[in-house]
């Protein structure tokens, strides 16, 4: 089935909250989302600490993406205190039924305008390298590959990735 576009108007995207650990934690365990990210099964517990460490660091902003009021994604984002005004997408995932939408899309451009008017130049971030849906959304955000690698994930295998670039 082609993906198809949906209406963006009822697209919040919000700063995470103490709140929103059930729903990241809901997300990241998500078996699809597991496999294609190479993750490892996480607990609440994990995403309630984590949660507390991002909003207590200047270096990092996290946000859930919301469809009519119902959380649907995540974007975390940091490397937000850096001398060279280059920051990093560290996570960028939507809940199955939401992806080939436009949503990651259209939330990731309005993060990178954002950061624009804030002073950041460059935006960097890593992914699988046969992880063709992620390049598409990227690639329509204005990222370009610039390096493959190996890397070890989470889950100990050994995966091709790349390094995607977008100047702003």
């Amino acid at each position: 089935m082609p993906d198809q576009q949906t209406d963006n108007s009822e697209i919040i995207i919000r700063p995470v909250n103490k709140q929103d650990a059930g729903f990241i934690n809901q997300l990241m365990n998500c078996p699809s989302i597991l496999q294609i990210l190479n993750e490892v099964p996480t607990v609440l517990q994990d995403w309630m600490d984590a949660i507390n460490e991002w909003l207590h660091d200047d270096d990092e902003e996290d946000y859930i993406i919301l469809e009519h009021n119902t959380p649907i994604g995540w974007i975390g984002i940091n490397g937000l205190m850096g001398q060279d005004r280059t920051a990093y997408i560290k996570m960028a995932v939507l809940l199955p039924e939401y992806q080939g939408r436009g949503i990651g899309s259209f939330a990731i451009r309005n993060l990178l305008q954002n950061f624009k008017s804030r002073g950041v130049a460059k935006f960097l971030l890593y992914t699988d390298q046969d992880n063709s849906r992620a390049h598409k959304c990227y690639q329509k955000c204005g990222f370009r590959i610039t390096e493959t690698l190996t890397e070890t994930m989470s889950n100990g295998k050994e995966i091709p990735r790349v390094l995607m670039e977008a100047i702003l």
